[in-house]
């Protein structure tokens, strides 16, 4: 493992889905609290950002390099980093104090994506959207999530990783593309400490599940068969979430939050809200891609 570097150093309350753009050869991610989206552009070093009127939070590209984008708001598109934003839906419009958390595109092009409430009280969702060219319809999957995260498929597409933070454990569903539909929910991995809270992951070309830990400053590496395999230590306590990339896959970047730390923790966490960069050993596995969604015109 390399020396831990920094991507770009921000303060951002509540960054989250980075996502490596290959078609860009750009970092992607969010900050949900900043309600800014960046796009960094590797080949020239610049550092790119949009302010939105909501919050955004869990996005993927389509096959066409759209960007479909969650937020506190609905469901949004978007045909490029800059472009006017499209709002497609709002399947929770009204609970105005929900917002979209984290989500992952199926491997059949459609896209899942889980909300959350006040993070104390059990009133996330878990919903599907099932995107073809000219339509996008909704079905809620499951109830009862408090911070839903850590969700990312397998390679080969055939198992659903999933965490509700707060309950330590990471779930694992079969997923069948032909009907859609997830199995029967089988126990991953369950941290004992106290203080080890799963976020955001992503999987490697092997199939390991590479998850951030919320509040202990480390990403965990557990393998296809639910073992721990490695532990990597960051300079920050609060890392959100982690997506692998570069142009060889073999680079791993790191969103981070500086919410609720004080001024104390901030002088010793310079880096707090920043975005880190690790170059490793491993091939990394890229999301699926959503299908490209064309409205109608009306």
């Amino acid at each position: 493992m390399s020396t831990i570097k920094t991507l770009a150093q921000l303060e951002m309350q509540l960054g989250e889905c980075p996502r490596w753009n290959e078609q860009e050869e750009s970092w992607y991610w969010v900050d949900i609290l900043g309600k800014a989206l960046y796009r960094y552009d590797t080949l020239n070093k610049k550092l790119f950002s949009r302010i939105f009127d909501f919050n955004p939070a869990c996005f993927a590209f389509t096959k066409t390099n759209q960007i479909i984008l969650t937020a506190s708001s609905g469901l949004f598109l978007l045909e490029n980093f800059s472009s006017a934003v499209q709002f497609i839906m709002d399947p929770e419009s009204d609970q105005p104090t929900q917002r979209f958390n984290d989500g992952v595109p199926t491997p059949d092009g459609n896209l899942l994506a889980g909300t959350i409430g006040d993070a104390t009280t059990a009133t996330g969702n878990l919903y599907y959207f099932d995107i073809t060219k000219n339509s996008v319809i909704c079905e809620t999957i499951m109830e009862g999530y408090t911070i839903i995260n850590g969700q990312a498929f397998s390679p080969d597409g055939k198992w659903l990783y999933i965490t509700d933070t707060p309950k330590q454990k990471i779930l694992k569903y079969p997923y069948n593309s032909t009907t859609k539909k997830l199995g029967k929910a089988q126990l991953f991995y369950k941290f004992t400490q106290e203080d080890e809270y799963p976020d955001g992951a992503a999987v490697d070309a092997e199939g390991n599940y590479w998850i951030a830990m919320y509040g202990t400053g480390k990403i965990c590496v557990i393998s296809p068969e639910g073992e721990k395999i490695d532990e990597i230590y960051l300079p920050i306590s609060q890392p959100t979430m982690i997506a692998f990339g570069g142009i060889n896959l073999n680079q791993l970047i790191v969103t981070s939050a500086a919410q609720g730390l004080n001024k104390e923790s901030l002088e010793k966490e310079p880096l707090a809200g920043s975005v880190l960069l690790l170059d490793i050993s491993k091939k990394g596995a890229l999301p699926f891609k959503l299908n490209t969604y064309k409205p109608s015109a009306n």
